[in-house]
């Protein structure tokens, strides 16, 4: 990472590309990722709404930082002791090597527990909430008789068994592709970043419709497959680069399609009005 290099290259990364990039994915993982919208909806008011958004940055920039820190620790740690690192790992497994080996047998229990506790509860979250949106936004709507909340309540866990059991698979899948946080951006980049275009799509223009942001997804993604793999451009780019297509070509073949505009009090134009 050059901090001081603000030429956006695609395959380096740099401070602006950070800034970028994580501006991106901090404004979808808070604003319309689907986790973040079921647990802020569940709040009484818009004011306690904007009380949690405001701590919840507040906690994010204390833990970062102390990732921050703690990365710092480590790479201060074996470069002082190099003799302590055993051959082949790779920089994201250097954290639980040291945690295994270099900790007391009880902290590093300690911190293993915790480490499988956070994870399994940002796990159940998005788990819990694919299930809900597969059932509200697919199953109902094409279901031709009524059902009992009870039957969805059953299906629900159901689903949840069956997602869990794919999101096993596919982590399966992502310890054989290297850096953690090159196969995070693979995937966010991929899907991720359409969701936040559509979102963008419908807040910032009367003119977008799903049509259109359909076939800018299509091309983004297929785009952005040939970003990754054919010119192997830095992960650090993944994200801003589907996203960026897809919200594009979505606008620009929005106005190919002739559907009526949507009202203006739909539009964040509109609603500065009210």
């Amino acid at each position: 990472l050059d901090s001081f290099e603000w030429r956006i290259h695609i395959y380096h990364m740099n401070a602006l590309a950070v800034c970028i990039s994580y501006f991106l994915q901090i404004m979808q993982d808070s604003g319309v990722d689907q986790i973040s919208v079921q647990r802020l909806m569940s709040v009484k008011s818009f004011r306690g709404t904007v009380k949690a958004i405001v701590l919840n940055s507040f906690f994010d920039l204390f833990m970062i930082s102390l990732l921050l820190f703690l990365g710092i620790a480590m790479f201060a740690y074996f470069h002082h002791f190099p003799q302590r690192l055993a051959e082949g790992i790779s920089p994201d497994r250097i954290l639980p090597y040291y945690i295994m080996f270099a900790l007391p047998a009880g902290v590093s229990g300690v911190l293993i527990t915790a480490i499988f506790a956070a994870a399994m509860s940002s796990l159940d979250s998005g788990i819990h909430s694919l299930s809900t949106v597969i059932i509200n936004d697919f199953v109902k709507p094409l279901r031709r008789k009524p059902s009992t909340e009870a039957h969805d309540v059953k299906l629900a866990r159901i689903l949840t068994f069956v997602v869990g059991v794919f999101a096993i698979l596919v982590a399966c899948y992502v310890s054989t592709m290297g850096q953690i946080l090159k196969a995070s951006s693979s995937f966010l980049g991929l899907f991720s970043g359409p969701v936040l275009a559509i979102f963008l799509l419908g807040i910032l223009t009367r003119r977008a419709n799903y049509p259109g942001w359909l076939m800018g997804t299509v091309i983004a993604i297929v785009a952005t497959l040939y970003f990754q793999y054919g010119l192997k451009a830095h992960w650090i780019y993944y994200f801003p680069f589907c996203f960026g297509i897809s919200f594009v070509v979505g606008y620009i073949a929005s106005l190919m399609f002739s559907r009526p505009k949507a009202a203006a009090k739909l539009t964040l134009w509109g609603r500065a009005n009210l």
